[in-house]
């Protein structure tokens, strides 16, 4: 082994970090079940009522926000801890009522079979000269 091995072998950080890799490994899984339960409230209170809860949906943005955070943590892309050790992220409120992402847009378009009008009254103009 080369010393530069052994060194990091020998970390404190690096075995501190396994231990918080296992946490939040385990804090993920449970997040997931989380997000699946409130998932299915949102989707039955939208389906009984034609919209969700609002507090449920702005904690479905932080809770969004916080697996950001621990998939950047688990991943190496971040050395800062989320929750519990770092805050709690805050809350997003829901979005306005102004998302038109189901909105249907219909756009007419002429079709070429009928002739245009000026082409009618040039052949009107022929038909009448006979």
């Amino acid at each position: 082994m080369t010393d530069d091995v052994k060194k990091h072998v020998k970390s404190k950080t690096t075995w501190t970090r396994l231990i918080y890799l296992i946490l939040y490994a385990i804090i993920f899984r449970v997040a997931s079940i989380v997000l699946f339960a409130i998932t299915i409230i949102q989707f039955l209170k939208a389906l009984l009522t034609g919209s969700p809860f609002d507090r449920i949906q702005s904690f479905g943005g932080a809770l969004a926000e916080y697996n950001k955070q621990l998939v950047a943590y688990l991943s190496y892309q971040s050395d800062e801890k989320p929750f519990p050790v770092g805050p709690w992220p805050p809350e997003t409120p829901p979005a306005t009522g102004n998302d038109t992402s189901d909105d249907v847009i219909i756009v007419a378009e002429e079709t070429s079979d009928k002739p245009k009008p000026s082409e009618d009254a040039n052949n009107d103009k022929g038909s009448n000269n006979a």
